[in-house]
């Protein structure tokens, strides 16, 4: 049988690097892309177009990259509220009814 641990400050802790390292990896391929930009100019004819066209393509797949670490992020984020919400309301459950009738 398998056995999940968490806590709430382990998913926000997951989070945050999830944040963390979407802000590195965005940074580090928009200095790449500007660094190659500046080949861009260049280039002309079917070069430079086949060069525009793997840039927005770039950047597309870039964004995506980027809106999915950071949904994740806000996932992790949910699911430690959902975590807390539910080990409170079981931890009430069971301090609702601390006297046992002996």
């Amino acid at each position: 049988m398998s056995v999940s641990q968490t806590s709430a400050e382990l998913m926000e802790t997951t989070a945050r690097r999830f944040e963390s390292v979407n802000g590195s990896l965005d940074g580090m391929l928009r200095r790449l892309m500007n660094e190659l930009e500046g080949l861009r100019t260049q280039w002309t004819g079917a070069g430079g177009r086949s060069f525009e066209q793997v840039k927005q393509a770039w950047a597309a797949d870039q964004e995506k990259l980027n809106r999915a670490l950071a949904e994740t992020a806000t996932g992790m984020r949910t699911a430690g509220r959902q975590y807390t919400a539910t080990d409170s309301a079981a931890a009430g459950r069971f301090t609702a009814h601390h006297s046992l009738p002996l």
